[in-house]
């Protein structure tokens, strides 16, 4: 599998670097995960949109759907059609987004899909919006991906011998601590490196960071729990 990062900003884009977007690419397909802002132009980077397989997108924040708009013209102009896996509410921006040029998909808590070689999984997590963690498992190949989400156990194991973890670490860890556990809608540093280390990751990548936060502290912070990290917002690729 390749993991190429097309945006690891949120829940706005810094100078130059989009919010969520991540390709990614297997024998079986080529898998856009999240559509934000600015996502689009640094797809084609890697391949045209002619060659999205499918599209999955955690939830329906604008963040991480922005550029579904846009694609929506590209496709339209052709003729095309794509599936789109989206969770259902809120209804506003779902009945928005499924008009037209996307098969949408509803995902669901516990669902799991087979597409060719590939097995899918998903996990509610905890969020304003309904959001969904998901599971990519390929030839015994295993990518993790949390969306937008607090801390949950549940996690853990979902994730277990992932090969490459891909956690939002939106948060500080002195922010998280002054928030009520139940509003924490996204991980600090800390939390996504006890993830990954109690769920046996190989790689641990954070992203969705703030354009303001402090890398170097993020990092540091996190390699206290778990020393195999990388920061999305300095990576491209990464195969694994």
């Amino acid at each position: 599998m390749i993991l190429n990062i097309l945006g690891a900003r949120g829940p706005y884009p810094a100078k130059g670097e989009p919010t969520s977007g991540y390709l990614l690419m297997t024998k079986e397909a080529n898998i856009l995960i999240e559509c934000g802002s600015g996502v689009l132009t640094r797809l084609l980077n890697f391949i045209s949109f002619d060659d999205i397989s499918f599209i999955i997108c955690s939830h329906l924040h604008a963040d991480h759907t922005s550029d579904l708009g846009v694609l929506r013209y590209y496709l339209a102009s052709r003729g095309k059609e794509i599936d789109l896996y989206i969770p259902s509410e809120p209804k506003e921006e779902y009945n928005l987004i499924r008009k037209g040029v996307y098969r949408v998909k509803e995902i669901e808590n516990n669902m799991e899909i087979e597409i060719g070689n590939l097995s899918i999984k998903f996990l509610e997590g905890q969020h304003p919006y309904k959001s969904f963690a998901v599971r990519i498992e390929e030839n015994g190949k295993v990518f993790g991906f949390s969306g937008d989400t607090g801390f949950k156990e549940e996690l853990i194991e979902f994730f277990k011998e992932a090969d490459l973890l891909l956690l939002n670490a939106a948060y500080t860890d002195k922010e998280v601590e002054k928030i009520e556990p139940e509003k924490r809608f996204h991980l600090s540093p800390k939390q996504a490196a006890e993830i990954a280390k109690k769920a046996n990751a190989k790689l641990l990548v954070l992203t969705h960071l703030k354009p303001e936060c402090n890398e170097k502290e993020h990092l540091m912070s996190a390699k206290e729990v778990f020393e195999n990290i990388v920061l999305g917002t300095n990576m491209e690729v990464i195969e694994f």
